[in-house]
């Protein structure tokens, strides 16, 4: 199995190998890891916002070491990044300070599959095209290094896990009927601009903002008010000493997060019994609601807290809200969409040298619920897999989650967990099939 990527959707299925007593039989089975930087934190190294999960849910897994054949992740224990998150294990960490962990945890991960004979880590390169052989048999991944040579590798099957690229046409969808945002295109940005410190807001936008001070942001899940809360924190990334005011428009009700029934109700929350409440967990919204921080600056603009933020909240798809949002729009000196991403890929061919698209809607790129990668016509190939951000799994039983959740499911722990699961049932070996492929992952290294 060839994992085009090294971030946390990566180093999941390692940890859930390990988890389930299957680390030898998944090394042994033959592992290529193909990653452009570092293995382990992903983008999560270069956002600017706190993790929306408490920081003892990063730690779970060495925390249940003796429950499992996890010895491979022992030193990770006395690591002194393991000793600064665990200082905000009942907290929302930063993502710096999760990202320095995951770096650890990425080298043991690299540590093992560098010590197996049968597996191989490639970093410094990046995987540009994947080609289906004919007669299903494998496919070849191709990836470029950084110092010009062209590698190629034949494996089983192939996991796309190579992060998030903003949806298309973000910056002309229509919100609602006749409510467009092709009239404001010269003034959207995506969230990224200000999530990642790799990015950039526009120029022009940052000086429209320091003067004029008011921002829309477009989406109401975690994203949408990670970015709210970050220009409330830190004004000066658009030029600003005091915050700027700031509009979020949503289509659906604010989903907030909540350990229990109890906990909602006596908070006064209304929520659907059925459609709100995960079956495993019983927690209210328990993917859908807003955790950490997002989730205060959310309760305080609802007006549930007391306390006065300046965010003004406008539920569009009624034709008031709606009149409403455009003259927002109108008056707004930057737009930052915040609706979600679709998976970054390869170029992907199929055995007759045609190209294959993947489909993507609303909610991103289209996986089945084992992480098969659809494609455009529908169908799917045993050979492609693909998750993590822009190609989350809808909920099943092996994610757990609330029935009414309509996006995808992923993140850090369910990378360990259910998905970790799903990805590893695709080796014969750890789903009980005593079957072995005759081609197992093979490396052939071209220069150019």
């Amino acid at each position: 199995m060839a994992f085009c990527g090294g971030g946390p959707a990566v180093i999941g299925p390692v940890i859930a190998a390990a988890r389930r007593g299957q680390l030898q039989e998944f090394l042994d089975s033959g592992i290529l890891l193909v990653e452009p930087d570092l293995v382990g934190p992903g983008g999560i190294a270069h956002y600017r916002i706190p993790a929306n999960s408490l920081g003892g849910a990063f730690l779970e897994f060495l925390d249940a070491l003796d429950a499992f054949d996890g010895g491979a992740f022992l030193p990770l224990r006395d690591a002194e990044e393991t000793h600064e998150l665990r200082r905000h294990a009942d907290e929302y960490p930063p993502l710096s300070v999760v990202a320095a962990f995951l770096r650890r945890v990425g080298d043991r991960v690299v540590a093992l599959l560098a010590g197996h004979p049968r597996c191989r880590v490639v970093t410094r390169a990046s995987v540009h095209r994947v080609t289906l052989r004919e007669g299903g048999d494998g496919a070849v991944v191709a990836a470029l290094a950084e110092d010009g040579s062209s590698l190629e590798f034949l494996a089983d099957r192939v996991v796309l896990a190579m992060g998030g690229t903003p949806l298309p046409g973000y910056a002309t969808q229509e919100l609602t009927p006749g409510l467009s945002l092709g009239a404001y295109a010269d003034k959207v940005c995506h969230s990224e601009s200000l999530v990642d410190r790799r990015k950039d807001m526009p120029a022009r936008l940052v000086d429209a903002v320091a003067r004029d001070g008011r921002v829309v942001i477009v989406g109401g899940a975690h994203s949408a008010w990670s970015v709210a809360g970050l220009l409330l924190r830190s004004p000066e990334l658009v030029g600003r000493t005091e915050a700027p005011e700031i509009t979020v428009l949503h289509r659906t009700p604010v989903q907030l997060f909540y350990l229990s029934t109890a906990e909602a109700e006596a908070d006064g929350y209304p929520f659907d019994p059925v459609t709100d409440v995960c079956a495993d967990s019983g927690r209210v919204n328990r993917f859908g609601g807003l955790r950490g921080p997002a989730r205060l600056l959310a309760q305080a603009a609802l007006g549930m807290t007391g306390e006065t933020v300046p965010v003004r909240l406008i539920r569009i798809g009624e034709e008031a809200a709606d009149r409403e949002a455009a003259s927002a729009l109108d008056a707004a000196a930057a737009v930052v969409v915040a609706t979600g991403y679709q998976a970054r890929l390869p170029e992907l061919l199929a055995e007759d040298g045609g190209g294959l698209t993947a489909r993507v809607e609303g909610t991103g790129t289209v996986v089945t619920e084992d992480a098969l990668l659809v494609l455009a016509d529908g169908s799917t190939d045993e050979r492609l897999l693909a998750y993590g951000l822009g190609a989350g799994l809808r909920i099943s039983g092996a994610t757990g989650g609330e029935p009414g959740y309509t996006r995808r499911a992923d993140g850090v722990w369910l990378y360990q967990n259910g998905i970790g699961d799903i990805v590893l049932d695709h080796l014969p070996a750890l789903r009980g099939d005593v079957r072995r492929h005759a081609h197992s992952t093979t490396i052939e290294v071209t220069q150019r």
